[in-house]
């Protein structure tokens, strides 16, 4: 038996962009009536879309992410994303990928060694540049 569906990057961003109602309500559906996941790569992707495609500025993109974090029959990982999300808004310098890499490494109390001097400099203690 299924206990929970799986939401890819495309559905996400029809849900936060409501670009294609259609489409939208679909996934508004599914979000609002059953238990859905969401992976750390679909989140990642989801922003970097927002951020390359759409040219949605840092600040909006942190929001609507964080509004979804909200839904409550939203599965996702919640032990450091909500902290990628605000290390991606706080620090333009740092992509969304630097961003989950520095605080997962943190969350797993991991050096990260890195040649990126703004990774280093902005990304948190735990980050060695070499």
């Amino acid at each position: 038996m299924i206990s929970m569906i799986s939401l890819d990057t495309n559905l996400v961003l029809r849900f936060l962009l409501n670009d294609l109602p259609e489409q939208a309500k679909k996934v508004e559906n599914l979000v609002l009536n059953n238990q859905v996941y969401v992976t750390e790569v679909v989140i990642i992707e989801t922003v970097y879309v927002l951020e390359k495609i759409f040219q949605i500025p840092r600040q909006d993109i942190a929001r609507l992410v964080g509004d979804f974090f909200n839904f409550p029959n939203l599965a996702t990982n919640r032990d450091f994303l909500p902290e990628v999300i605000s290390l991606y808004r706080d620090h333009p310098a740092l992509s969304v990928v630097d961003c989950y890499v520095a605080i997962e490494s943190t969350t797993r109390d991991n050096q990260l060694a890195t040649f990126d001097k703004r990774l280093a400099s902005q990304g948190g203690g735990n980050i060695v540049r070499i």
